[in-house]
């Protein structure tokens, strides 16, 4: 039977009266429903004859025969009403009984279709749970949420330390990422980030009154609006927190783009974001605390980061001359100081000494290596310049365990997007950056450098990337993806940020239109892939 246009029509086959207690799951619904946990992006869905094919991005296809459950094509007309009727225990749409019972004790892929329609945006699938899935499509990606700000007063954000008071908005009208349409709260705002801030395009971070779930991320009250005013691309930390993904680092910030208006005026796409700090959802680790200076207990938890800037309350710098801060405890006892102190120092000392590359008298002693192998291979593979141990990089030493590469962070001036680089090096795609880095103030190495004496530590860097590899020749695709969400919104945000202004010292040439900045972002990442995969292979 062909699908009908007018979508009132209640389910073919569900005119029966009152719901069976051997009510089957249709044949191809628990498909679906994988389809949507697995976040399948829909593509469309044509009639061929006595069934209904689904297309989703990537290759995916369902074949659903009418005879199983109907599938109503909504383009040209409302949907119909979905109700429950409680004195019957069933689901009504338009206004009858469709004979599919209430099934709240039934998780979505083991219960009933009520109603399952398409529009010109995308796939929607009623479940007799009480749960209405709603599947990605490009269409809806292109409506990317919005975030309004109003301060109290309209006062303006004039520094890093001092808080705002406001309200936020946030809203996804097209359920993208959240479960409820717009959330407001009360909050604050400053100003965040280093060189970042002194940019025209401010970057900001909001705590909110109470901790909330934003955008579909984990319930908390800080959180960030990276302003990506130095990458004209207005991804390359999206697309990084991909490669996170891909190596399973313990945590990845979780993120996603947003237009953003302070006080009604337009500000332009950003990036919002998790901010990193230690909380159950985020940086997982239990914190030493003041009474922890003795016995085991005096190992940790500590959240670390390398910043050169050392603007931290407790900093130090290593013996290899590494600026290091205490992100968690901020200010640690004068015994907690001194265990880290010599930690890190036997740890570099490690790096030089005879045994450097026994497992148990070496470096791998004081350091979780896969972590720092995963570590290694995004700093290298984006040619980030901050990522040789000198800015935003965040380590872990959890109690009775070793130091950890725990999140990446800050990668706007990565993949080509950065003219900064020593001459000799270049800011190309050839060339090794993390493994040789060598400035004026260390002692000759880094710590990846002498790690890649170890031809240990040389082999799982090989056999990582290989396991790796074929998921990174994916970033291409998955950065078509983010472009196609950006459609309409860059071309908003390069109306008030103009795509061919310079950006002072970052020192990276405009290429004329956003076409061009996405094109070069994907040459440079190839290139990069091709020439390390190739030199990896020869050590």
């Amino acid at each position: 039977m062909p699908l009908v246009a007018a979508c009132l029509l209640f389910l073919a086959g569900c005119e029966k009266g009152p719901a069976e207690k051997e009510y089957v799951q249709p044949e191809g619904f628990a498909s679906l429903v994988k389809a949507h946990e697995a976040k399948e992006i829909f593509d469309c869905a044509q009639v061929q004859g006595d069934k209904v094919v689904l297309s989703f991005i990537g290759g995916l296809r369902l074949e659903i025969l009418n005879t199983s459950f109907r599938i109503y094509d909504c383009t040209g007309v409302a949907p119909a009403e979905v109700l429950l009727s409680e004195s019957d225990g069933e689901w009504m749409l338009g206004g009858h009984l469709s004979g599919v019972p209430y099934t709240p004790q039934l998780a979505s892929a083991d219960a009933f279709p009520v109603y399952v329609y398409y529009d010109s945006l995308t796939l929607y699938v009623y479940v007799s749970n009480g749960k209405m899935l709603k599947f990605r499509s490009m269409a809806l990606m292109q409506r990317i949420p919005s975030v309004r700000i109003y301060t109290e007063g309209q006062a303006p954000i004039l520094d890093k330390k001092t808080y705002v008071p406001g309200t936020i908005t946030v809203s996804d009208p097209e359920l993208l990422y959240s479960d409820v349409p717009e959330f407001t709260a009360e909050m604050g705002i400053r100003g965040r980030g280093n060189s970042t801030w002194d940019f025209p395009k401010k970057p900001w971070k909001v705590k909110l009154k109470e901790k909330a779930s934003l955008l579909g991320m984990p319930a908390d009250k800080e959180w960030c609006l990276l302003a990506n005013y130095a990458d004209r691309t207005l991804i390359r930390n999206i697309v990084a927190m991909r490669l996170s993904e891909i190596c399973g680092f313990s945590w990845t910030p979780r993120m996603c783009s947003v237009e953003v208006y302070l006080n009604d005026k337009y500000q332009g796409v950003y990036t919002f974001s998790e901010h990193k700090k230690v909380s159950s959802g985020r940086v997982n680790i239990d914190i030493a605390s003041a009474a922890d200076n003795s016995g085991d207990a005096m190992t940790g938890g500590y959240y670390f980061e390398i910043e050169q800037q050392q603007d931290a309350e407790t900093c130090w710098w290593t013996s290899m001359s590494v600026p290091m801060m205490f992100k968690e405890p901020k200010i640690p006892t004068q015994v907690q100081l001194s265990y880290v102190k010599g930690y890190f120092n036997d740890f570099e000392k490690s790096l030089y000494s005879s045994d450097f590359a026994d497992p148990e008298k070496g470096y791998a002693k004081f350091i979780d290596v896969e972590s720092f192998v995963n570590y290694y291979i995004v700093q290298e593979l984006t040619k980030n310049i901050d990522g040789n141990l000198r800015k935003s990089t965040f380590i872990t030493k959890e109690r009775g365990k070793k130091l950890e590469m725990y999140h990446l962070w800050d990668f706007d001036l990565t993949m080509g997007a950065c003219g900064c680089f020593p001459w000799e090096i270049g800011g190309g795609p050839e060339k090794f950056w993390v493994r040789d880095y060598t400035p004026a103030n260390y002692r000759g190495d880094n710590w990846f450098g002498l790690m890649f004496r170890d031809p240990a530590f040389v082999k799982r860097v090989q056999e990582r990337w290989n396991e790796l590899l074929p998921q990174l020749r994916t970033i291409p695709d998955y950065i078509d993806e983010q472009v196609f969400i950006l459609e309409e919104a860059q071309k908003r945000n390069f109306e008030v940020w103009n795509i061919k202004e310079a950006v002072g010292w970052v020192m990276f040439p405009s290429r004329g239109s956003y076409e061009n900045e996405v094109g070069y972002l994907k040459d440079f990442y190839l290139k990069r892939l091709e020439w390390l995969d190739g030199q990896l292979a020869l050590l």
